[in-house]
């Protein structure tokens, strides 16, 4: 049963471009033009693109944990979907399963875009252990973000969520330094920057080929997140269950 809901989430992706486009393509096109733009000392050059590169694979995966999982899932309440498949031997268990492993290919399928990207438009050069290494712990580290996908599908109301969303979306790439290198900002932002899932989610993958090893001070932060954000959206459901 998780098998075959699990493939028929993956046909609908096959029938939303926009889904699609919006998630990978335009994190993909950001980093072509930005690194295209920007006139950069020959020392720094090879270090930004490999940055850059991290910033909007995480940029890219963001969006699918903020905005795309939490407003389907809204939407599939909204219209009675979920509802639906509920009255089918499908359980909410398989449901939310379904949906996380869509999002997981889709995860796979947007780190791998992004690094062939700057791998062979940008000459980013790593070994085989680093590309795989820090792939997978964006992948891993992306899992966690989901749980914020959670809180914000915990509203009815798809215009206010979608809103939120946004702004969570924008925020959260600004203040997290995938936009602009973190280095220059004032002090009293780099600590907000430096707290910020995003800014850490980039950090856990760039650190390995960086230092050569995972950042635990990162991992353990997104997996506070994670907890709370998680903790948070099981409160709110049981209050919305018992009104």
């Amino acid at each position: 049963m998780l098998w075959a809901y699990f493939k028929f989430e993956l046909l609908l992706v096959s029938r939303k471009k926009s889904y699609l486009t919006l998630s990978i393509m335009l994190p993909l096109v950001f980093y072509i033009i930005f690194t295209a733009m920007l006139d950069l000392p020959k020392a720094y050059e090879t270090q930004f693109y490999k940055a850059y590169m991290y910033s909007m694979a995480t940029f890219s995966l963001s969006s699918f944990c903020i905005m795309t999982f939490p407003l389907e899932m809204i939407e599939d309440n909204k219209i009675g979907w979920a509802k639906n498949l509920f009255k089918t031997p499908l359980t909410p268990k398989y449901y939310y399963a379904g949906k996380v492993l869509k999002l997981m290919c889709m995860f796979s399928i947007s780190i791998i875009a992004l690094f062939l990207t700057g791998w062979l438009y940008k000459g980013v050069e790593m070994s085989a252990g680093e590309w795989i290494g820090s792939g997978l712990l964006l992948w891993l580290g992306s899992s966690m973000f989901l749980s914020i996908g959670v809180l914000i599908a915990q509203m009815k109301d798809i215009q206010k969520a979608s809103a939120i969303a946004n702004i969570l979306y924008l925020g959260l790439a600004v203040v997290g330094g995938l936009w602009f290198p973190t280095d220059q900002f004032p002090d009293w932002l780099k600590e907000i920057s430096y707290l910020t899932p995003t800014y850490n989610l980039r950090e856990l993958s760039l650190s390995l080929t960086t230092s050569g090893g995972m950042h635990v001070q990162s991992l353990l932060i997104l997996m506070v997140y994670c907890i709370l954000f998680i903790s948070i959206a099981l409160i709110i459901r049981k209050k919305t269950e018992v009104i």
